[in-house]
């Protein structure tokens, strides 16, 4: 009398069971945890790389755009063309006979000449400012010449220095003197020469 019945004690001890049995999971449970990461930054290296590229971009269709000049007067002309180089450079040129020869006469006994000697000088456009050459006669880019930037070999001849062109250019420019202030007139005829360029990465 006075005391709980028999059956409430009984359950009082299984719920306090259950209770130490979900103490006991919860102390398993948090001892296998994992540990905190001790470093928690990844370092990732990307590399890439591009090409180097040296070349014109476009040519000209014709140099002096359908303007024949006239030997036997001063003449100065240039022709400009665009270069892609992404990396130093130089320009190179090569003539081929040294002199403007006269491909419809021949030397006759007349006293009149038959070729003539001209300059040459080039100028680069770079991401630097323009790179300047001095000026060459005709007679030393040829094989064998003296000239600077004689040359027919990519990569050689007039440096862009760190420069690149990327775009940029270069242009060629031509002069010839006065006849009259030389010993011979001109025979009659048509008068060339083939002037080369050649550019490359720089060697």
């Amino acid at each position: 009398v006075g005391g709980e019945p028999t059956w409430m004690r009984r359950r009082a001890r299984h719920l306090a069971g259950y209770a130490a049995l979900g103490l006991a999971i919860l102390a398993v449970l948090a001892s296998a945890a994992p540990a905190a990461a001790q470093d928690a930054g990844v370092d990732i290296t990307v590399s890439a790389v591009i090409p180097g590229r040296c070349g014109f971009s476009r040519i000209a269709p014709t140099p002096l755009r359908g303007v024949t000049p006239d030997l036997e007067t001063a003449q100065t002309f240039s022709v400009s063309l665009p270069l892609d180089c992404n990396t130093p450079f130089a320009v190179g040129v090569r003539g081929e006979k040294g002199r403007l020869v006269n491909t419809t006469g021949a030397p006759d006994g007349s006293g009149y000449a038959f070729d003539k000697s001209y300059g040459v000088r080039l100028t680069l456009e770079t991401s630097d400012g323009d790179v300047r050459s001095g000026r060459c006669l005709s007679d030393q880019i040829v094989a064998g010449g003296n000239c600077d930037f004689a040359s027919d070999q990519p990569g050689r001849g007039l440096g862009s220095g760190s420069g690149i062109a990327a775009p940029g250019g270069v242009t060629l420019t031509i002069d010839w003197p006065d006849q009259s202030t030389l010993n011979q007139r001109l025979a009659a005829g048509d008068y060339s020469d083939t002037i080369t360029l050649v550019v490359g990465a720089r060697a």
